[in-house]
């Protein structure tokens, strides 16, 4: 108790962190994944570290197997990840014995962030938003981007669109609309302007 009362900023750890990260052999580190990471980023992330596997809240936990004799039931897998990503436990033959494998889930970790997967949360039990993702997901999100521009010309997207606030930012086409009130016209309609 006294280490956290030494780190003032340790005091404030929220309950849920301290409960993920009491176990871990970094605390500290532990902890400042899970709040500081976190909060640096726009979206909660989207991949997991290697061999863990998403369980929401942004967390991910490492996915590992429990092994037993075939015989007395062993084999059966935690469901969040039963049947997701590529998780397995494969059959082992130890002391002429085989062992039957069990997914089970170990220690938690923060998901990070893969600018080569789509930008959304992954789907609880699996690694990453990649796995899920239909193939044409760039597409998905350049189509989405495009819907939201505004449309017009792109020379007029930080004028709102507004061809009036777009020759008041540029004299020399003000001077030039001025002079050539019907082809100023025709330029607005041609940008798309409002």
């Amino acid at each position: 108790m006294s280490v956290l009362l030494s780190f003032p900023a340790l005091a404030d750890v929220p309950k849920e962190v301290h409960k993920l990260c009491i176990e871990a052999k970094d605390y500290l580190g532990c902890v400042k994944a899970m709040t500081t990471e976190q909060s640096a980023t726009s979206e909660i992330g989207n991949k997991c570290q290697t061999q863990f596997a998403y369980i929401g809240d942004g967390n991910c936990q490492r996915v590992g197997c429990r092994y037993g004799w075939w015989l007395t039931g062993s084999g059966v897998n935690n469901q969040i990840v039963a049947g997701k990503s590529d998780w397995k436990c494969p059959r082992q033959f130890r002391n002429g014995v085989f062992l039957t494998g069990s997914l089970i889930l170990e220690e938690v970790a923060a998901v990070g962030y893969d600018k080569n997967c789509p930008p959304v949360e992954p789907t609880i039990g699996w690694n990453s938003s990649c796995e899920t993702a239909p193939k044409n997901w760039r597409q998905i999100e350049a189509e989405k981007a495009e819907a939201i521009k505004p449309k017009c010309d792109s020379r007029l997207h930080k004028y709102n669109c507004n061809y009036e606030a777009y020759l008041d930012a540029n004299p020399a086409m003000q001077k030039w609309a001025e002079l050539n009130p019907e082809l100023s016209a025709k330029e607005q309609v041609k940008l798309e302007g409002k």
